[in-house]
C-alpha cells in the first residue's frame, strides 16, 4: 500500500511488476452474497461509506470512493470483487486469501465458501491459492469443502496455540503475528513440515530478525524497499510477498 491504495488492482498490479511472488488479500460477504476485498469489516478506514460491509449490497458499495489519499490520485476507486482479482492475476501470483468471518468461532454460509471454491475452479487455480484464517470453525469448513486446497492457521481466539491448532485441523501453514511468535512455536510448526507466515513487517532489520528466526514468508506493505534490502540474502524470487491489506 506504499504504491495504491490496498485491496486494489493497482496495489497488486504494482506488487507483481515490481516481482513479488505472492499477493495477500481478505474477502468478505457483501448483503446480498457477493465477495469483495476489504481488510476491516468497517468501511470507515478506506472509503467514504460508513458501516459495516455486510450491510450494503454489491451496488452500493460501488458508489462509496475507495481511492482515499494518494494525494487525490485514484480518487473514484470503486470496491473490488474476488472475481476481478482472479480475472487479472489467475496463475501469475501465488494469493493469499484471508476469509474473513464476523468472529472467530462461527462457520460461515456454506454456499458462500462454496462460490469462493468455485470461482477458484473455474480460473483454474488451485496451485496458485490458499485460504488463511483465525476461525477454526471455517478452517474446517473448507478442509471438508476443499480438501485440495491448503490452509493457514491465524491468530484466532487462541494464538498462543496456532501451531497446535494448525496440527490438529492438518494445515500446512501458520501465520504468526508478532506477538505471539517465539523461536520455538517456529521451530515446532516445522517439525511437522508446516510453512511459517509473518504478518507483518515494513523493518528491514526487524525482518532478518524473523527470517533468522527461520520464518518462511514475509508480509510486507512496501515490496520493493524490503526486496531490495533482502533479495541477496533471500536470491531470486525472494517470497516476501506484498500488501498485507
Amino acid at each position: 500500500n506504499t504504491a495504491a491504495p490496498e485491496n486494489s488492482l493497482p496495489a497488486f498490479g504494482a506488487a507483481v511488476a515490481l516481482g513479488a511472488t505472492e499477493i495477500e488479500f481478505d474477502l468478505w460477504e457483501t448483503k446480498d452474497g457477493e465477495i469483495v476485498s476489504i481488510h476491516d469489516s468497517k468501511l470507515d478506514r478506506v472509503s467514504d461509506g460508513t458501516g459495516h460491509v455486510w450491510d450494503y449490497t454489491l451496488e452500493e458499495l460501488r458508489r462509496f470512493n475507495f481511492g482515499k489519499g494518494y494525494n487525490g490520485v485514484y480518487d473514484g476507486l470503486k470496491i473490488l470483487t474476488f472475481e476481478e482479482i482472479l480475472k487479472k492475476f489467475s496463475s501469475h501470483v501465488i494469493m493469499n486469501i484471508h476469509i474473513k468471518s464476523q468472529d472467530n468461532f462461527t462457520p460461515l454460509n456454506e454456499d458462500y465458501l462454496k462460490k469462493i471454491i468455485k470461482l477458484i475452479d473455474i480460473y483454474d487455480c488451485e496451485k496458485y491459492v490458499y485460504f488463511m484464517s483465525g476461525n477454526d470453525e471455517v478452517l474446517k469448513q473448507l478442509g471438508t469443502l476443499a480438501p485440495h486446497l491448503k490452509r493457514c492457521v491465524g491468530a484466532g481466539a487462541q494464538k498462543d496455540l496456532i501451531v497446535e491448532r494448525a496440527i490438529e485441523l492438518g494445515c500446512e501453514m501458520v501465520q504468526f503475528f508478532k506477538e505471539y511468535i517465539t523461536p520455538e512455536k517456529v521451530e515446532l510448526a516445522h517439525k511437522h513440515g508446516i510453512i511459517c507466515n509473518y504478518f507483518y513487517c515494513d523493518d528491514v532489520e526487524k525482518a532478518n530478525y524473523y527470517l533468522d528466526m527461520g520464518i518462511d514468508t514475509i508480509l510486507t506493505n512496501d515490496y520493493q524497499r524490503m526486496y531490495n534490502a533482502l533479495s541477496d540474502r533471500l536470491g531470486k524470487g525472494a517470497n516476501i510477498p506484498s500488501n498485507k491489506h
